[in-house]
């Protein structure tokens, strides 16, 4: 018999390629916001409600947080002068007036002076505070595993190949089916496609395989050349049946 080998469907492929670009294109979207995006968006609000419109958004200290911003203002002393608080904190993001912001990812820590002295130290979150950053990243992360699952079945979809030759049939990674272990084949409920079930026999014992149009591209092709073969009934064309050694329902 003229050996048949089929790959897998386009329509698998393509919605292989969209649920795989869908779910690592969501899950960059989550890491990007968690780790860049709302952390420039905060830093970048800071100016316009001060009203510096024209100021270029201040630095970001990534180690900066509201903890570590609390444990921060404890360290410094009532009444501390700058060099005593740049000491301490580094350098301001911005100064505007008679205070002084240090900014962080979730929001800033804002100092307010008197003369050169400190009136009074206060955190402030941004429009997005550090939950919603830890949210992104954490849900950008579980979204990635899947991403990373779903990259895996697309290889797999892609490299799908299907066989049948003068020595049996042959699905992908699976056993070798030989022609002596089929003994039927079963038209199955074809609502999502055509399928068939093939009845072998492997180490004594009954088994099924389920053959599908949706994932073998020349599936029918393989279900004829099987029955031609085989003497079955064809599942698609019963007029055209071999002979009556086996039945297919």
């Amino acid at each position: 018999m003229e050996p048949i080998r089929s790959g897998t469907t386009t329509e698998r492929i393509v919605r292989a390629i969209a649920m795989t670009t869908l779910i690592n294109g969501f899950a960059s979207a989550f890491l990007w916001d968690g780790h860049v995006g709302y952390a420039r968006q905060n830093a970048k609000q800071l100016p316009q409600l001060l009203g510096l419109s024209d100021e270029a958004t201040p630095p970001i200290n990534p180690a900066l947080k509201a903890a570590e911003a609390q444990q921060l203002m404890r360290g410094i002393p009532q009444k501390a002068n700058r060099d005593a608080v740049q000491n301490i904190l580094g350098p301001p993001s911005l100064e505007h007036g008679d205070r002084t912001y240090y900014v962080g990812p979730g929001g800033h820590l804002r100092v307010q002076w008197d003369r050169d002295q400190v009136a009074g130290i206060e955190w402030v979150d941004g429009i997005h505070t550090e939950t919603d950053l830890t949210f992104q990243r954490w849900f950008g992360y579980v979204l990635g595993v899947f991403g990373a699952i779903y990259l895996v079945y697309f290889v797999r979809v892609l490299t799908f190949r299907a066989s049948l030759t003068n020595a049996g049939l042959q699905i992908h990674c699976k056993p070798l089916i030989p022609f002596d272990a089929m003994k039927g084949l079963c038209r199955r409920d074809q609502r999502r496609g055509r399928r068939v079930e093939l009845e072998y026999t492997s180490g004594g014992e009954k088994q099924t395989l389920l053959l599908e149009d949706y994932i073998i591209r020349k599936m029918p092709e393989i279900v004829t050349a099987i029955c031609r073969q085989k003497g079955f009934t064809d599942p698609f064309n019963p007029d055209a049946s071999g002979t009556d050694d086996a039945d297919a329902s």
